[in-house]
């Protein structure tokens, strides 16, 4: 009865209409990602192929990708990631940027890092949105030269356990939250088919679960997104100011350098054929989970890996374009938490 609803006890115990309640509706045929994910190397290529596109800048053919292996599933998550599009996911208060920066004393604001994640300990209770985190820093040429380094020397330095930067971030009063992602994001959270072993217990045979495809599908949905609305804040860069942006912890990270369209020369040459692609292979180490994100002081874990960068004449968004559709390995959690370091 309705007057029991607001006693503390109260719980509403769902019946067979409630949506999400009944299990996963499997097509009678396969999809093709669902053939594509039935082997951990065909879901590891494709994944890979979506990271690439996102180190590189090319948000749009990763978000037609996504979207087209959408299209088929009709599971209540497939429905939530179609009907977001990419104009309501924005980057509240960057339009603050300039102004507070130009009453700023300190030394200028060469360079900012932004990473998506979520919070490790989430308490989920039903009926709270859970928006993502944004992690933010702003640095100056005190903490690195991020005006005169080139992409190669700023991306090895990004490749580090403990970039240079790190814990040097400038005292600007400037805060900024990824918006519009926290339906999909805690739709995300919730799901109940995030992990496909493959070993029978899946109840489908011939096939990856679809509400596992979903899944998948929607951790890049999300992170290509915010990538999208980066790129569009980015707009607004103050002069010489780069952004090191990216995902850690939402099951699709990656890292990407973003940067002010820089005016073409008349001796620039031209670095490789005009249907050629114009970028090298970012390699990244391999996704290991990690309990502790905060744990970003203690000791390195691993050699420093190499990454190489070739800027394109011209893209058509302002980025630089640094990894190949030949996918590098999902990145270490543990590197990226540390690159993205806590604090704000």
């Amino acid at each position: 009865m309705n007057m029991y609803r607001g006693h503390p006890q109260h719980v509403v115990i769902p019946d067979a209409q409630t949506t999400g309640v009944r299990s996963y509706r499997e097509p009678a045929e396969p999809h093709p990602l669902q053939l594509t994910f039935l082997e951990e190397v065909g879901e590891r290529g494709w994944t890979q192929q979506i990271a690439a596109l996102l180190s590189a800048g090319r948000t749009g053919e990763a978000e037609r990708l996504i979207r087209d292996g959408l299209q088929p599933f009709e599971g209540s998550l497939a429905q939530r990631c179609k009907g977001l599009t990419g104009d309501m996911v924005t980057i509240d208060g960057w339009a603050d940027l300039l102004p507070i920066l130009a009453e700023w004393e300190g030394p200028p604001v060469t360079a900012i890092t932004l990473g998506l994640t979520n919070a490790p300990d989430l308490v989920f209770e039903a009926g709270q949105i859970h928006e993502p985190e944004l992690l933010l820093g702003l640095y100056s040429d005190e903490a690195f030269p991020f005006s005169t380094a080139c992409a190669e020397a700023l991306l090895d330095e990004c490749s580090r356990d403990l970039p240079g930067w790190v814990g040097k971030e400038e005292d600007v009063e400037f805060y900024c939250a990824a918006a519009g992602l926290g339906e999909l994001n805690t739709a995300l959270i919730g799901h109940k088919h995030r992990h496909f072993l493959r070993d029978g217990r899946d109840g489908v045979e011939g096939r990856a679960p679809g509400g596992y495809v979903e899944y998948v599908l929607g951790c890049w949905l999300r992170s290509t997104l915010f990538l999208g609305a980066v790129q569009r804040a980015a707009s607004t860069l103050p002069d010489g100011c780069r952004i090191v942006a990216g995902a850690v912890g939402v099951n699709a990270d990656f890292v990407t350098l973003i940067e002010p369209t820089r005016p073409r020369t008349a001796k620039r040459p031209r670095p490789v054929k005009a249907d050629e692609p114009q970028f090298a292979t970012l390699t990244l180490k391999p996704w290991v989970p990690r309990d502790d994100l905060d744990a970003v002081a203690g000791p390195a874990t691993g050699s420093s890996l190499r990454q190489r960068v070739l800027q394109a004449e011209s893209i058509p968004e302002a980025v630089v374009e640094v990894a190949s559709p030949a996918a590098p390995p999902a990145p270490k959690r543990g590197w990226l938490a540390r690159l993205f370091r806590r604090g704000r």
